[in-house]
């Protein structure tokens, strides 16, 4: 049986101020010319297009209620996906993960958005990276890595090519707490992984790097205490 390779892409992966066709295409010629040796989970988010519903919200609503409008959009972009690998995934996007289950026995893609309040696009993909046993869980950002702090704002950042699973959450629990957070992964998810050994990989939006990240080789910073 082929090995489910998991892949979480945000929604500025997809949609940074406008969908990212160029991208796309490459990303999806990637998936087909390596679905012979794999199959693929893939998780989007809903980034920047999420994020103006949600504020276009009016007050008084539950904090629940506003991340199903988020959750909206992340599927909007799953919904995109399916007509790039149309024949390679199932005609209607399953709705739970029992349904993404059942798809992925008869299907090479599964493609999934958000599926509960409070969740993240990460935590989604590292319960369905749990779930079907992925060796890898590649976590496609617009950064080349996790830094010891913010490299947009800091020349002197260092960049970790490998953390285990404790030095990972020593470096990003101080980025990790209140609004606007610039952490890569979220601990949840990281917490997700390790239960079984799973390869963390926070690779660049660099069609050339995802390929060779799906392939398993190290690229951007990898996650793994073996």
């Amino acid at each position: 049986m082929k090995p489910v390779i998991t892949l979480s892409l945000g929604g500025s992966i997809i949609n940074p101020g406008q969908i990212d066709v160029k991208f796309l295409e490459g990303f999806s010629k990637i998936i087909h010319q390596l679905i012979p040796k794999f199959k693929f989970m893939i998780v989007c988010g809903g980034g920047k297009v999420a994020r103006e519903y949600i504020h276009a919200l009016p007050h008084g609503l539950t904090e629940g209620e506003r991340d199903y409008m988020g959750i909206a959009a992340t599927w909007l972009n799953a919904e995109l996906l399916t007509f790039y690998f149309k024949g390679l995934c199932g005609p209607v996007l399953p709705r739970t993960v029992e349904d993404l289950r059942q798809q992925l026995q008869h299907f090479d893609v599964g493609l999934s958005g958000g599926f509960l309040p409070a969740v993240k696009t990460d935590e989604d993909a590292a319960i369905v990276a749990d779930l079907f046993g992925s060796p890898i869980l590649i976590n496609v950002t617009n950064v080349d890595g996790i830094y010891d702090k913010d490299p947009r704002d800091n020349s002197d950042a260092k960049k970790y090519d490998k953390l285990t699973s404790k030095e990972f959450y020593e470096v990003i629990s101080p980025l990790s707490i209140g609004a606007g957070s610039n952490a890569p992964f979220t601990l949840i998810a990281a917490k997700i992984c390790e239960r079984s050994n799973m390869r963390i990989i926070i690779c660049p939006k660099d069609l050339n790097k995802i390929r060779q990240a799906i392939e398993g080789v190290n690229v951007g910073t990898v996650i793994q205490n073996a």
